[in-house]
This record gives C-alpha cells, structure tokens and sequence, in this order.
C-alpha cells in the first residue's frame, strides 16, 4: 500500500520543532526563576545587612549622645539630648518593622529578642535626665558600667547574632540555589540529549523514506525503459505482422485470382477463335472458362472471409467459428472442436461476436505457429450478462511469467477483450499444453 511521505514528515519536524520550542521555554522559565530566586537573595540579604548596620550605629551614636551629656554640666541641655536620643528611637524602631518585613519566620524570635533588649536600654537611659550636675559628676561612671554599657552590649549581641543567622541562612539558600542550578542543568542536558535522539530518529527516518522513494524511482525508471523497449519490440512485431499480412494476400492475389484471371482471359480468347468451330470444341472452352471464373470466385471469397467472414453477421458466432475451425483443420491437418451453448450466444453484441472471433483466430494462430498440438478445443458458454471464451491445446506450453513468452498475438488478445471490459487468463506449463479463458461482460439491452 503507497502512502504519502509529507504528511509523515510534516508531523515529524513539527513535533521536533515543538520539542524544541517547549524545551526552550522550560529552560527559560527554569533560568528566569533561579535568577529571581538568586535576586530576591541577594536583595534581602543587602537589606537586612544594611538595617543591621544601621541599628548597630545607631546603637554607637545613642552612647556618644548619653555620653556628651553626662559629660555636659549644663542642666538646661538634658530636653536636647532627650529629643535626639528619641529620634535615633523612633528610627531604630522603624528599622527594626522594616527588618520584620525582610526576614523570615525563623527569625522571629530573634528579632523579638532584640525589640526586647533595646526596649530595655532606652528605659535605662531615662533616670539620667533626671539627674542633676552634682548626681552625673558622682554616679554618672557607675551608673554607665553597671547599667548602660551591658544593655548596649548586649543589644549589640543580639545584632550580631541576627547577622550571623542571616548569613547561616543566606549560606543554605546559596546552597539551595546552587541545587537548583543543578537541576536546570540536568534539565537542559536531558532535553538537549532528548532532541538530539529525537531529531537523529527523525533525520534517519526521513534518509531512510527518501532513500526507499528514490529506489522506487530507480526501479521505475528501469520498468520505464522496459516498457519503452516492450513497446517497440512490439511495433516492429506488428509493422512486420502487417508486411506479411499483406504479403500473403498479395500472393493469395497473384498466384491464385491471378493465375485463374490469365487462365480466363485465354480461354476467353478460345472462344472467341472457336466461335465458327465445331460444337464441341465451343462448348469445351466455354465450360473451361465457367470454371475458372467460379474458381477466381471462390479464391476471392476465401480472401474475403479470412478479412471479414460475411457468415458472422448472416448465421451467428457459432456457425463463424465452425468454419474457421475447419478452415484450420484443413490447412494444419490439427482436429479442432468447436462447442458453442447458451441461450444468450444469438444476443451478443456485433463488437463482442468481432472480438471472440479475432481471439479465436488469433488463439489458433498461435498455435500453428509456436504450439504443435495434436488437438484443439474450442468452448463458447454463453450466460445472461456473461461470454466465456476457453481455446485449450495440448502442444508444448510455455512459461506464462516470462514477458518474452507473450507475444503480439497473447497482447492483442488481452487488448480486445480489455477493451470490452473482460479479463483473460492463460494457463499453460512446458510440456503440458495451454489453455486462454477470456470472461466478457454484456448488457442485453445493448443488442
């Protein structure tokens, strides 16, 4: 069964052509991803960074303003050291929701932690504003070691520590990132090995269908020149068919229509010296003469019926075929039996009666020519949409698969009954005789 190659193919590059359109928007989207994962990292991790920082020197300038104002003996620049301690507050505790924001649960705790300590180191600053310039020169160094000085440490710590967990964590995330690049690049590198089977499979199967349609090619370009080759082997088998066709119904005319016309011409010529003859020498040459002329006669009726016998449209199929088989058997000396049944033999059409004729003549033919039988059967079985036509010998055969085995003659039958829409069959084995059944369809309102 032949197949179109295109749509194959079609489908075969379009899906290799998704494939790789599929893969690269997965690795796009795998690269996209691990790229906002690395910058969401990265981001957080400066943030966090830089608010930590900022606590911590806050931290550091909250201890230079407690330390300036112990230091300062003016009693009426403690609301200006207040109102700026405040601020660094107020922004330490702004700095510390926008780290809540930033960090992730796990940090929760420490975090609390450090609102906490803080908490508690802007409450241990408070008494000192309540001091007065005699309380700082006295308690001022005690009251900074004792109590200042371990809170800010400690919320320095506690600072520390955050830094340090964020770093732990940035570490796993870096890990996790690094994991994940692994794995986009086993996905591309199985995507990649993906393709290539795929386009290596597509690429062999199409090598693979061209290869078989240009074998296709070649085997019909040499059926081609066979054919070509066939076909005028038989042109010069029908050009030199006819030559000898017409050579023999020169001959035919010469020797036989010829020779009797001379004969008739000298009798005539007889009769015309023997006009004022004797009676009998008169009506000698004159019977003569009849009888030539009825010979010329019949010569150019066997001609004429070897062309086109007259009997096959006046008495039928059955009676043509007769004749011929007599015919036959007269000149080749080779019995030949002729059995024509069926009620609908008289209903066939002129163009099939014509053609199972000229498939009989051809059919003996052949057999004087290439068969030697030493009998031959003819069978016309006429059913009501059906002729069957069997000629069967028992000469030599022939092998019927071999194309130098059918000659002009086994063509020209198969075109004649083609041509009506029928079918021939040839059976035939060396040494065992052949038998042509040609089957004919026709229409009994064609009549």
């Amino acid at each position: 069964m032949r197949y179109r190659s295109w749509p194959i193919l079609v489908l075969a590059f379009g899906s290799l052509i998704l494939l790789v359109v599929v893969s690269v928007l997965g690795a796009a989207r795998r690269a996209r991803q691990v790229y906002d994962d690395v910058w969401t990292l990265h981001t957080k991790m400066q943030q966090s960074e830089h608010l930590l920082s900022e606590i911590r020197a806050e931290i550091h300038v909250s201890g230079i303003f407690v330390r300036d104002f112990l230091l300062d003996q003016s009693h009426l620049t403690a609301d200006l050291y207040r109102g700026s301690l405040r601020d660094l507050r107020t922004s330490m505790d702004k700095e510390l929701k926008q780290l809540e924001s930033i960090v992730g649960s796990d940090e929760a705790g420490r975090l609390q932690n450090l609102h906490a300590g803080l908490e508690d180191y802007w409450e241990s600053l408070e008494p000192l504003f309540q001091w007065t310039p005699g309380q700082k020169m006295a308690l001022s160094s005690t009251f900074l070691r004792k109590n200042v000085l371990p809170r800010r440490d400690a919320v320095l710590d506690l600072a520390n520590e955050i830094r340090d967990w964020n770093e732990t964590n940035l570490a796993r995330q870096q890990a996790a990132i690094t994991a994940k690049q692994a794995e986009f690049t086993r996905y591309t590198s199985n995507m990649l090995a993906i393709i290539m089977c795929v386009s290596v499979i597509v690429a062999g199967l199409s090598l693979y269908r061209i290869a078989k349609l240009e074998n296709r090619g070649e085997q019909q370009r040499r059926k081609t020149e066979m054919a070509e080759q066939e076909m005028r082997r038989l042109s010069q088998q029908l050009v030199q068919a006819q030559e000898e066709e017409r050579r023999s119904i020169s001959r035919e005319l010469h020797d036989a229509v010829g020779q009797m016309l001379t004969g008739l011409r000298m009798e005539i010529g007889r009769l015309n010296a023997s006009r004022h003859a004797p009676d009998g020498e008169f009506e000698a040459n004159l019977d003569e003469a009849k009888r030539l002329a009825e010979e010329a006669l019949r010569s150019v009726r066997h001609i004429a019926l070897g062309l086109r016998p007259s009997m096959l449209d006046d008495l039928g199929l059955g009676p043509a075929l007769e004749w011929q088989a007599r015919e036959f058997s007269r000149r080749y000396s080779v019995p030949v039996t002729v059995e024509a049944e069926g009620s609908s033999l008289h209903k066939l059409p002129e163009s099939h009666r014509t053609a199972i004729y000229r498939v009989v003549q051809e059919a003996l033919t052949n057999c004087a020519r290439h068969a030697s039988p030493r009998n031959i059967r003819i069978v016309v079985h006429a059913k009501p949409d059906l002729v069957v036509l069997a000629v069967q010998d028992d000469g030599i055969g022939f092998n019927p698969q071999e194309r130098r085995g059918r000659g002009l003659g086994l063509i020209g039958i198969e075109e004649r009954v083609h041509k009506l829409g029928g079918s021939v069959t040839i059976f035939s084995q060396p040494q065992k005789g052949t038998a042509i059944v040609a089957e004919i369809p026709f229409a009994m309102e064609a009549v």
